[in-house]
């Protein structure tokens, strides 16, 4: 990364008008002053400076002002106020079709779409073949692309601008649409564009991709700069935008001089975190939890609680965890009525609701417990995360065997997002299996080449 900074913001907002009927959008286009009675604001004095080599990642929930941030760097949008300057060439994918004409062919387009990122017609004769065959669309290249899927779409825009060697590569949630191969194929292409100090901005709501890719990340919220540094802090702090924030509250020391070390302010900061979630009682803190799912499902009878939870790992107290490591779960229940044969478990869903894990105290260990009136039990999960990079649901709660059937007391299903945070496509599938490859040669012989 060079300390040339390329692009330069300052103070930008950028607002929209809204009108109460049609007619006074055509209005203000003549009368600019009138007719909008109030504006949106979707960036409120953002700046930034972006240095050439840098990989950064664009985070913040939907209407945060990401895709806005981009289209301004882009010169595709004005800034309403503040100041932007950019001295580097720029290709940008924000939405697909964007340079694009549908009635033209794939050839015709590639030569539009490569003039408008700033190529003559000799540099796009040049870079045709490499451009084709990174597209790989075969006998599509003479048909219309409204004739073409989204995949194949995507495959032809990403090739011209990333054969363009633009100094900055702007890529707003474009890369979702293609299939794993296309997707590492691109991320590939963008590791030697990056090598070749290409500057990249990516938009996206993957926190593992912005882990994988980038080394600065941005937090936007409600159009404000929120957070601005490294990826792994960002996407903390990403998660506590997403899901709430409930981190203890640190007075700084007086005398900065008597300051600890990072680390031990860490360990002071988890041990008061881990502290508050033990003397919390009966008191409900589920929903302030960072990670927890507003959708959940709650299931069982109510005669007991399932109040509150704590995720820990190498990343810390949170629901961002390192694949192939250990991690821990800590749930706090209270009873107010005396109960007995109770039974604690733990679900781990995929998305789509496959059910990935699951095991309580009776299956894995044949044990039931007892509570008395009032008791605040905190259970103590240990797991090991065997699971590829990616979000996944979990579930906790409280049940009770009558001695026939498993009821519910309180199952609070889904209720907490997990990120698993891994390599980058070292497997495909759902669970880590740790494999260990060798090929040898039985008869003749075997060499290696890299991929």
């Amino acid at each position: 990364m060079s300390s040339e900074a390329i692009i330069r913001l300052e103070s930008i907002g950028k607002s929209f008008p809204k009108f109460d009927r049609p007619f006074q959008g055509l209005a203000h286009m003549v009368f600019p002053r009138r007719h909008a009675r109030e504006e949106f604001h979707a960036l409120r004095d953002v700046s930034l400076s972006i240095h050439r080599g840098e990989a950064i990642g664009i985070i913040g929930k939907n209407g945060s002002g990401k895709s806005t941030l981009l289209q301004i760097i882009a010169g595709i949008l004005q800034p309403s106020s503040g100041r932007i300057e950019v001295s580097a060439r720029i290709a940008a994918l924000l939405e697909l079709g964007a340079g694009f004409n549908p009635e033209f062919t794939g050839s015709e387009n590639i030569h539009l779409n490569a003039s408008l990122l700033g190529l003559n017609g000799n540099e796009i004769a040049e870079r045709m073949g490499d451009i084709l065959a990174f597209a790989e669309i075969g006998p599509h290249l003479d048909q219309p692309v409204k004739t073409y899927s989204s995949g194949m779409f995507l495959r032809l825009a990403f090739a011209v601008a990333v054969h363009t060697d633009p100094d900055v590569l702007i890529v707003d949630e474009a890369l979702s649409v293609g299939d794993i191969y296309f997707q590492r194929k691109c991320f590939k292409r963008i590791e030697e564009l990056r090598e070749a100090g290409c500057t990249l901005l990516f938009v996206t709501h993957s926190v593992d991709t912005v882990l994988q890719l980038c080394d600065r990340g941005i937090v936007l919220d409600g159009g404000r700069l929120r957070f601005d540094g490294p990826s792994q802090e960002a996407v903390k702090e990403y998660l506590k935008v997403v899901f709430g924030d409930n981190s203890p509250v640190i007075e700084a020391p007086v005398d900065d001089s008597l300051s600890p070390p990072d680390d031990e302010v860490l360990l002071l900061q988890e041990a008061d975190e881990l502290d508050e979630f033990l003397a919390a009682g009966a008191s409900e803190k589920f929903s302030t939890r960072p990670g927890y799912n507003r959708d959940e499902t709650r299931l069982g009878d109510g005669r007991a609680v399932t109040c509150d939870y704590l995720i820990s790992s190498a990343f810390g107290y949170g629901p961002l965890v390192p694949a192939r490591q250990a991690f821990q779960i800590k749930v706090r229940y209270h009873f107010p009525e005396a109960l007995d044969r109770l039974i604690f478990g733990v679900r781990i869903c995929s998305v789509s609701g496959q059910v990935l894990y699951s095991a309580n105290t009776l299956v894995s260990h044949g044990r039931l417990f007892a509570c008395a009136a009032g008791t605040v039990a905190v259970g103590h999960f240990e797991l090991r995360c065997a699971l590829l990079r990616g979000q996944y649901f979990v579930t906790v709660g409280v049940s009770r065997h009558d001695g026939n059937e498993i009821h519910a007391v309180d199952r609070r299903s889904d209720a907490i997002v997990l990120s698993v945070s891994g390599e980058s496509n070292h497997a495909e599938g759902v669970a880590d299996m740790e494999a260990r490859f060798d090929i040898s040669g039985a008869a003749g012989s075997v060499s290696e080449t890299l991929a």
